[in-house]
């Protein structure tokens, strides 16, 4: 099972929108299992059919707790979806991990994922902040995507989040990778400013870009997945290519 945080510590860069289309366009082709690691839950509320009675929570308050007990299908408006499972999160989430006094707290996410199998990607959708919970996802994940609007807090957010990946990984070389999100293209004086922004990060700059369209909002509004309400949208077209893009980077990293 390979792993993807998504994460920035800046709010509204559409981190919960990528996870949920993300997740539901690897599930076209592989067995997916998306995790939501922030206490606001937004990420798998779109696909649940009913509140979950054991959550994220539940495994950071009790590390010997069984994984599988939190996993559930994922279901959009009652009918199930194939390949897509998840573990939702709970509003006292931050609490719970605060609270715990184990030496090993920030891997406690990683230990419990060695536990599962049968999975091909596990998506964390990360809240906006570099707390223990971000923590665990950057202990767990194989690399972390890190999602950027053409917004100079998105950038001060990434900058700080690299700074704290680094102290935590101790290594200098890590595995990320930045995603262009909500760019328009008129904007041509902005996007100028973040391109030169990101020049010293061309190694690390996934070519595909998420551009900016209402079709999105109105998606999330309605509790859908990009993919089942617009199905012919330029947009898809977007995640087809961001997906693609992935799985090829991903088989690089098993060869």
């Amino acid at each position: 099972m390979f792993t993807i945080a998504i994460i920035n510590q800046k709010g509204g860069v559409g981190k919960s929108t990528i996870a949920v289309n993300l997740a539901y366009e690897l599930a076209q082709s592989y067995k997916v299992l998306l995790i939501d690691c922030d206490p606001q839950a937004h990420a798998c509320q779109i696909y649940q059919k009913e509140p979950a009675g054991f959550t994220l929570k539940d495994l950071f308050a009790n590390t010997r707790a069984n994984i599988n007990r939190a996993i559930t299908s994922a279901y959009l408006k009652d009918k199930p979806i194939n390949n897509l499972s998840l573990i939702s999160s709970n509003i006292r989430l931050a609490k719970t991990a605060e609270q715990i006094n184990n030496i090993y707290r920030e891997k406690i996410l990683a230990n419990h994922l060695k536990k599962i199998s049968g999975f091909d990607y596990c998506l964390l959708d990360c809240s906006p902040n570099l707390g223990i919970i971000t923590i665990n996802a950057l202990y767990a994940c194989d690399f972390f995507l890190i999602p950027l609007t053409a917004d100079k807090g998105a950038l001060d957010g990434m900058a700080d989040l690299l700074k704290t990946a680094r102290e935590i990984k101790e290594n200098k070389d890590l595995n990320y990778f930045i995603l262009r999100n909500n760019i328009d293209i008129r904007n041509k004086q902005t996007n100028a400013y973040l391109e030169t922004e990101l020049k010293p990060y061309q190694k690390k700059l996934l070519p595909p870009i998420i551009h900016r369209a209402e079709v999105i909002n109105q998606a999330r509004i309605t509790n859908e997945p990009l993919q089942t309400y617009a199905p012919n949208s330029k947009s898809i077209q977007d995640y087809k290519i961001l997906t693609k893009c992935i799985t090829k980077i991903i088989q690089l990293y098993d060869k």
